[in-house]
Formats: structure tokens, C-alpha cells, sequence
């Protein structure tokens, strides 16, 4: 009884402990999420003076662009000696390591650096423009459709499109909304993969609603040819891809159209545009500065409040669950049969299984994503999360098998044969021999893996599975600022790992008590 009394009081402590390590964690990370919101979101008149000023300038310096984009060369032509050309798969990011000074410049369109420059002041634009290119909606290359919705958006007059463009990239955020699809749709549903962090042109808004300029571009059109939209949201790497692979009829996402680019898809080409170069203000370190709870209160509002943004973290965080415990039951039955498998020690068998375990090593999760998503299932309409889960499952299936089949080999063979010897069939003597052994030692790195699935699910958003990270890009890429959301998805992924590590710990010492008692009353 005393001892009893000893483990109980330990493992009040160790929860004490860890409780006050997640607010301790929690408080550091409002701190840390405060000095970089403070002084974001001031007001400013004129775009603030930049840092750089000539070409010249960006000799030796660090330039980022999206993953995608094709602009090195409207850099390097103007100045040959740049240090280093980045890619990025989010526009805040690459805000981010602007004002952090891991960049000096960024290549975007001018709506978005515009935008950017008036929310921030801490961000300009560069005195000189790297060259006109129009705004296109991207169709697969040989599309058919291109020609007949670009027939239906020449009909369409130009005055409709100045004033949407005026409408997404003015000040007054009441106006924007999209058009109810209150047109018959006799033609069907078009999907459109749309880039879902690049405001204005096509971003999340209230509820996780995709609006923007392109949207409602092809809106319009969708009306002249009766047809009704979906929009489907994601990274903007993924766009082109998901155009490509059929699973998409459009693409948006502020693209702007070259000669290049034009060789790998069809564009409707809709609006002109140019592209532009972010640098650092010059005067970044004198805006205007917020108080403590100012600056607490605003970014509390903008992450969680602000269009119910709460709505879209939960629901990304239902699906982050949802994936990684699917994934894990599956994943833990896959191995489990695999170990079945190779103990009949079938050569062939043994050899796929072989194969598979390499292949699944040898190459990385968020790449076996992406082909089972834009190749293997790219003719097929499944769903981003379904994909997501068989992907993951097969990992875990590798990871699980591996894990159990060590714990099993670990087991004396004279085990086996003492089993046999008493009369037991091999399965049975595997079932209630063997088995029940090697659980001891692969119980406790199955559970560690298990968690480290749950974390490991937060790459699902590069095949558009809106999880819990995708959740925090869309509101940063509404935000345009990267601590607070970026702290809060960490504090959040703390919190949801350490749940599911304890709650795997009380089904293991479950398990682990009932196996004991049916020993106690010598059942076999």
C-alpha cells in the first residue's frame, strides 16, 4: 500500500509538472508572438522609404520567390551578381524572413506587394518594377474548355472587370464578398484549385469561404457559360499540379503569365499585371508602436476572432485527428498482418515485403504524398484527407511491422518449441506464447511512434488536406503576420501531443492489467 501511495503521489507530481510546463510554454510564446506583432499593423500614409534603392544594391544579397515562380531571370538580368535566389511555399513566410533578415528581397505581383506594404511597415516596395505580365487562370495544356471559357470572358465587359479589381484591391472590406451562384448550373460543377493565402486576389475569408478578385473572375464567367464553381484551396505550389493532374479544371493564385509558363498550361489572360520586389523599410525600426495589450488583444483577435477564425482552426484540427488516428489503427493493422505474413517465411512474400519496407524508407513521407495524390490517384476523384490516410497508413504500416517483427525475433526460440512440445498448434503457440512476450518490447516504441504520426500529419497540407498547419498558413496568409499564428498552431500541436501521449499510456497500462489479471486467475 505504500508503495501504492508513493507511485500515486509521482504521477500527481508528474502531471503537475507537466501542466506547468504547457503554461509556462504558453506564456513564452505570447511574449515571443508579441515582439514580432508589435508595430505590424500601424497605420501608415505613403508606402514607408525602402532600404534598397538601385539594382546595384541587390549584389550579393538574398532573393526569395514562391515555389513556382520562374522570375530569377527578371532579377539576374538587371543585376547578374545576386548571392542567392530561395523559394517558399507561403507569401508570409517569405514576410517573415524579410523582417527577420534571413532575405533582403521578394519577388510578388503588384496587388499582393501593395497590399502587403499598406498592412505592414515594416515591408516596401522596391523603387523599380522587374517587368510587366499579365494575370492568368490556368487550364491543363490542350484544355479544349480554355477556348470556350475565354470566348465567354471576352463577352464579359471590360468595365466588370476594372471595377472587380478595384472592388479587391481598395480599402473597404465590407464590399468584398463574392456573387451568390444563383444561376442554374445546367452545365455542372467546375473545380478550381485556388491558392488560399495570396490576398487580394484569392485568400480565405469568413469561415474558411475562399473570396478574391480571381474568384470572382471566374464567377462571372462560370454565369455566361452556366456553370456552378467549386473552389478548392491550397498551397500555391500545389495548383499547378492539381490543374495538371485533371483534378482541376482552373487554377488561380495571382499567377502571372510568361512565355515559359505558357508552354506547360493555357491561360486565360484576364488582367495586367507586373511584378514587383519587397525589401525592408528603411525606417522599420521607428513605426509606430503598439502598447503590451494592445498588441495581445490585436493579435488574439485577428488569429481566433476576426471572420471566426477559430471555426477554421478547429476544424483543421478535427481533421489532423481524424487523419492521424485513422492512419494509426490502420497503420498498426497493416504491420500486424505483415508480421503474419512473414512468418510463414514464403521467399516471394518475404521479398515484396522486403521491397516495400525499402521503399517506404528510402523516400520522404510528404513526396509518397504527392505521388499517391497527383499521380497514383490522379485520375480518380478521392478525397484529399482519404489519400492523406492511405499514404500514411503505409508508412506506419512499414514503421509498425518493423518495430513488432524485431520485438518477435527477440522472443528465445525455445519458447516456440517448449509451446510445441506441451501441444500447442504453431498459431496458437505464436497467439498465446510469443505474442504476448514481444509485447513488452514493442508496446512502448509503437506508442512513441504513434505520436510522432500525430506530427508527422501536418505535412498532409502540400496534397490540399486542410489540417491543423494548413489552417494556421490560410490565417497568416489573411494576417499577413507569422508569430502569433505560428506560436499558436505550436501550442496547440504541444497540447494535442500531450493528450494522446497520455491517453495511449492509460490504453497500455489497460492492456498491460488485464493481461496480468487473467494470469492471476490462470487463464489461458
Amino acid at each position: 500500500m505504500r508503495f501504492l501511495r508513493q507511485n500515486r503521489t509521482l504521477t500527481l507530481r508528474s502531471r503537475q509538472c507537466s501542466f506547468a510546463i504547457i503554461v509556462m510554454l504558453t506564456l513564452l510564446s505570447v511574449v515571443f508572438c508579441l515582439l514580432g506583432s508589435i508595430g505590424v499593423h500601424a497605420d501608415s500614409g505613403d508606402l514607408p522609404e525602402p532600404e534598397y534603392h538601385e539594382f546595384s544594391d541587390l549584389a550579393g544579397k538574398r532573393v526569395a520567390m514562391m515555389t513556382g515562380a520562374p522570375f530569377e531571370e527578371a532579377v539576374s538580368s538587371r543585376e547578374p551578381n545576386v548571392g542567392e535566389f530561395q523559394y517558399f511555399t507561403s507569401m508570409p513566410d517569405m514576410k517573415l524572413a524579410l523582417v527577420g533578415g534571413k532575405i533582403d528581397a521578394y519577388i510578388m505581383n503588384n496587388a499582393v506587394g501593395t497590399l502587403a506594404s499598406n498592412m505592414d511597415p515594416r515591408v516596401t516596395l522596391f523603387p523599380e518594377p522587374l517587368g510587366e505580365m499579365p494575370y492568368g487562370l490556368a487550364f491543363k495544356k490542350g484544355d479544349p474548355d480554355c477556348a470556350v471559357w475565354n470566348a465567354a470572358y471576352q463577352n464579359i465587359d471590360q468595365s466588370v472587370i476594372d471595377a472587380v479589381w478595384d472592388k479587391w484591391t481598395g480599402s473597404d472590406e465590407s464590399v468584398k464578398v463574392l456573387p451568390a451562384q444563383d444561376w442554374p448550373g445546367t452545365n455542372g460543377t467546375v473545380v478550381v484549385a485556388a491558392c488560399d493565402t495570396l490576398m487580394p486576389m484569392s485568400y480565405s475569408g469568413e469561415n474558411g469561404q475562399l473570396i478574391g478578385m480571381e474568384e470572382e473572375v471566374v464567377l462571372l464567367i462560370a454565369k455566361e457559360l452556366d456553370y456552378h464553381v467549386e473552389f478548392q484551396g491550397m498551397e500555391f505550389s500545389a495548383v499547378m499540379p492539381t490543374v495538371q493532374s485533371g483534378k482541376a479544371k482552373i487554377g488561380i493564385g495571382s499567377i502571372l503569365v510568361n512565355d515559359e509558363r505558357r508552354e506547360i498550361v493555357d491561360f486565360i489572360e484576364y488582367y495586367p499585371g507586373s511584378i514587383v520586389l519587397m525589401v525592408r523599410s528603411a525606417e522599420q525600426q521607428t513605426a509606430e508602436q503598439a502598447t503590451f495589450l494592445d498588441a495581445l488583444k490585436g493579435s488574439l483577435e485577428r488569429t481566433f476572432v476576426t471572420d471566426n477564425r477559430y471555426q477554421l482552426i478547429l476544424s483543421g484540427l478535427l481533421v489532423t485527428v481524424v487523419v492521424a488516428v485513422l492512419s494509426g489503427a490502420f497503420g498498426t493493422l497493416l504491420g500486424f498482418g505483415l508480421v503474419l505474413v512473414r512468418r510463414k517465411n514464403h521467399p516471394v512474400l518475404n521479398k515484396i515485403i522486403d521491397i516495400y519496407g525499402s521503399l517506404i524508407n528510402g523516400i520522404p513521407v510528404v513526396v509518397i504524398l504527392m505521388v499517391l495524390y497527383y499521380i497514383i490517384f490522379g485520375a480518380v476523384d478521392a478525397p484529399a484527407a482519404a489519400v492523406a490516410v492511405i499514404g500514411f497508413t503505409l508508412v506506419f504500416g512499414s514503421r509498425s511491422f518493423a518495430t513488432i517483427w524485431n520485438a518477435v525475433k527477440a522472443v528465445d526460440g525455445g519458447q516456440m518449441e517448449a509451446a510445441l512440445a506441451l501441444g500447442y498448434s504453431e498459431k496458437l503457440a505464436f497467439r498465446r506464447v510469443i505474442l504476448p512476450q514481444a509485447k513488452g518490447v514493442y508496446m512502448a516504441p509503437l506508442r512513441t511512434q504513434l505520436v510522432a504520426l500525430l506530427k508527422e500529419t501536418s505535412i498532409a497540407g502540400y496534397i490540399t488536406v486542410l489540417d491543423l498547419t494548413r489552417a494556421g498558413d490560410i490565417i497568416r496568409g489573411r494576417t499577413l503576420e507569422a508569430f502569433f499564428p505560428l506560436i499558436a498552431i505550436a501550442a496547440i500541436y504541444f497540447l494535442l501531443t500531450w493528450l494522446f501521449t497520455r491517453l495511449l499510456t492509460a490504453l497500455i497500462h489497460a492492456i498491460e492489467k488485464k493481461e496480468e489479471s487473467r494470469i492471476i486467475k490462470g487463464v489461458d
